[in-house]
């Protein structure tokens, strides 16, 4: 948040003004130019670029009202709009007293924020060259490539969250289309929608993306079986581990890092996994939507459709007194469609679920201790209650079954989950199965286990 306070606090009026958007329209004009000047502009410069721009509209600036305006009203519109750029600290000015030449300069702070502008303008600049190959190409790189370091696993991890927000971002906007859907009255003006607006726009540029050749169900595996192997390959992990702590970083600190991004890309995998389905239910529901608008604008009165839609119309335009009027000129009573013994709505009869059991069939209910015995635990335990569990039956950080006798289902069902959450990775020990057999006291039996803390087992392999 540090950077966050050096922005100057007038550089917040630009939104408060009510010329924001010429002003913003403005900033993107120069920032373009900008790019193409290496990075350098004077004065003048954005004076004429400012002027070309707003020759053919009529642009006033006058309401805010700044100290830096030297002329008043006198001085050009161009000008005017440079003043206030500069007053609200977008840009900033600096003298070059060797040419006597005023040079104009965008501060970082504001060419962040010029480029949002950007990418509102035009959302798919950067997107359209997105492609899960990007996400399997890193992480295949940096499996079989020995010199490869973490950056391809960081870069990865960005494509991944990138792919992710572009989804989200489709997700979100179907509510968009489903309201311009609705919006149009002809059968024209809705299929000029659909194919311009929702194949072009969504489908074309960004579903697309995810669904055809480059179809993400082709790489999903292959991503997820490269991950197993990265996490199992300890000499590999070993060199990546080594390098980051040449570079600074303790043992712990790299080893964490490490396992960070790996769990980003795997959980960014299993999200757009989701964010696909959820996309295709709602593709679904848009073209069924759409292909129903599409029959209601083609109904006339020459169907039963039709003519219904027609009298709901006059009720919701017409009072009651000439509804019976209107309605005899619209409904043909010479088509045995329309006229009929047949309502237009059958109540459809419900099932009766007890006709169906037969009267002699009865079931026992089952009890609550028939119920747990099923379910096979009478209480639900948390990792603080399984983790003081082991701890407080350790010796010197290690713990074995050999000498530890169960007397009750409490300390049976606590032993099970100890062992399936010892053999996790965010485990705070480590578990391990002896080769010599079970442990048998009364009714239970449970093989011979040896839990150790992590600093433990560190100094048990040392030793070995």
């Amino acid at each position: 948040m540090e950077r966050v306070y050096q922005i100057p606090e007038r550089f917040w009026g630009l939104f408060q003004s009510q010329n924001r958007y010429i002003y913003i329209e403005s900033l993107m004009l120069i920032y373009e130019e900008y790019l193409y000047n290496d990075y350098f502009l004077t004065k003048d410069t954005c004076i004429q670029i400012l002027a070309d721009y707003f020759s053919q509209r009529f642009v006033d600036v006058s309401a805010d009202v700044i100290e830096e305006d030297e002329n008043g009203d006198k001085e050009p519109v161009a000008a005017k709009i440079l003043n206030r750029l500069l007053y609200f600290r977008w840009l900033k000015k600096i003298e070059d007293y060797s040419s006597f030449k005023t040079n104009i300069v965008i501060p970082d702070y504001a060419s962040m924020f010029i480029d949002v502008f950007n990418r509102i303008n035009d959302p798919e600049e950067s997107e359209t060259d997105l492609y899960i190959q990007n996400v399997y190409t890193n992480i295949y790189s940096f499996y079989h490539d020995g010199k490869a370091g973490i950056e391809l696993l960081k870069t990865a991890r960005i494509n991944t969250s990138k792919l992710n927000r572009s989804l989200q971002d489709l997700l979100h906007n179907m509510d968009e289309f489903f309201a311009k859907l609705l919006a149009q009255q002809t059968y024209e003006t809705l299929l000029t929608e659909h194919l311009e607006v929702f194949v072009e726009d969504a489908v074309n540029r960004k579903y697309s993306l995810l669904k055809t050749n480059d179809n993400f169900y082709i790489y999903k595996n292959d991503i997820r079986t490269l991950l197993r192997m990265i996490v199992e390959d300890e000499e590999r992990l070993s060199r990546i581990r080594g390098k980051m702590m040449a570079e600074g970083k303790s043992k712990e600190a790299a080893d964490e890092e490490i396992a960070e991004v790996l769990d980003a890309i795997e959980r960014g995998i299993s999200n757009m996994e989701k964010r696909i389905t959820h996309i295709d239910s709602e593709y679904s529901k848009y073209i069924k939507a759409t292909v129903s608008r599409l029959e209601y604008l083609l109904n006339n009165d020459d169907n039963t459709k039709g003519n219904i839609i027609e009298l709901l119309h006059l009720i919701g335009r017409k009072n009651k007194n000439e509804i019976l009027a209107d309605v005899g000129k619209k409904i043909n009573f010479q088509d045995l469609t329309i006229v009929s013994q047949d309502s237009f709505y059958k109540k459809k009869l419900k099932r009766v679920f007890e006709e169906t059991v037969s009267s002699d069939e009865t079931y026992e209910e089952l009890t609550r201790d028939q119920v747990l015995r099923m379910n096979k635990i009478n209480q639900r335990y948390t990792s603080e209650d399984i983790e003081q569990f082991v701890f407080e039956k350790m010796q010197e950080g290690i713990f074995s079954t050999d000498n530890f006798l169960i007397e009750n289902e409490k300390q049976f069902e606590l032993l099970i989950l100890a062992y399936d959450y010892g053999i996790r990775r965010h485990s705070p020990y480590t578990v391990s199965l002896e080769d010599n057999g079970f442990v048998i006291h009364g009714k239970y039996q449970y093989p011979k286990l040896t839990f150790r803390t992590k600093a433990a087992q560190k100094a048990a392999q040392e030793r070995g």
